[in-house]
This record gives C-alpha cells, structure tokens and sequence, in this order.
C-alpha cells in the first residue's frame, strides 16, 4: 500500500472510529502536512451532515475546502495570488466530486433528512455512514492528496 493509500484509509478509519466526515478529512490532512492546531478538527464538526445535518454541501467536501484553505488560503487581503490558487483548486474539487457522485449535496448523497429523528434513524438502519459515506470520505481524501501535491 502506497503512502497516499494510507492518508485515505487513514482519514475512513478514523471517520468509522467516529469523527464526522469533515473532521476527518481536515485532521487526517492537517496531521499529513504536520499542521498543529488545537482547533482541528473542532472548527470542522459544525460541517458535518451538510453543515450542521442541514443536508447542503457534503461534510467530507468541506472538509477538503478547509483543507485546501489550510495549505493555500490567504493571511491578509492583499494575497490575491493565494486567493485564485485556492479557489481554482476547490473549483476542481467540486467539478470531480458531482462528476463522480451526481451531487455535491448530503441530502441527495445519503437520501436522508437527517433534521429528522426518522432521518437519523434511516441513516444509521440503512448504514449509510458504512455504506456510502466512506465513500465520501475516500474520494475527497484522495482529490485532496492530488490538488495538493506540488
């Protein structure tokens, strides 16, 4: 098993151990790209379940945007260079992920409300977190690892 295959089952162990899908992608990346920061993966969990189990963009995505930002986003306004880098990346992002999946969006991903007690229920019945979600997880690693490679 090669480096990067490791990264990503890294990143679908530690989501399986319990981690939200956007915490796992941002603290297995961070932990790769030796980022210390006692705010990771805190800062993510409020994205997981399409931000806050609103069902918008998949928490494995964002997670992947926060870190893509983490390695080329901005410290000042005037960094517009690092501002067009990181954008073009996240463009690249999405365009794979909807290619790949038909939808950049959880409710559509896992066919869940997960609003909903009767949501949540189907989700964890179904094994959706097993079943398709790892998925996520996978594929955001692993276009992660490619858009990030200099």
């Amino acid at each position: 098993m090669g480096k990067e295959e490791e990264i990503v089952e890294k990143a679908v162990s530690i989501f399986m151990e319990g981690y939200l899908c956007a915490e796992a992608v941002l603290k297995t990346f961070a932990e790769t790209q030796k980022i210390k920061c006692r705010n990771i993966p805190k800062i993510a969990t409020g994205f997981g379940g399409g931000m806050g189990r609103t069902g918008f963009v998949c928490g494995a995505l964002t997670g992947a945007v926060m870190a893509i930002s983490l390695k080329y986003g901005r410290n000042t306004p005037s960094e517009a260079e690092s501002y067009e880098k990181c954008s073009a990346r996240i463009q690249q992002l999405f365009k794979g992920f909807n290619e790949t999946f038909g939808s950049v969006f959880c409710r559509d991903l896992t066919d869940c409300d997960l609003t909903t007690e009767e949501g949540r229920q189907k989700f964890k019945e179904q094994q959706i977190k097993e079943k398709k979600c790892t998925r996520y997880v996978e594929k955001s690693m692993k276009m992660l690892l490619a858009l990030t490679k200099e």
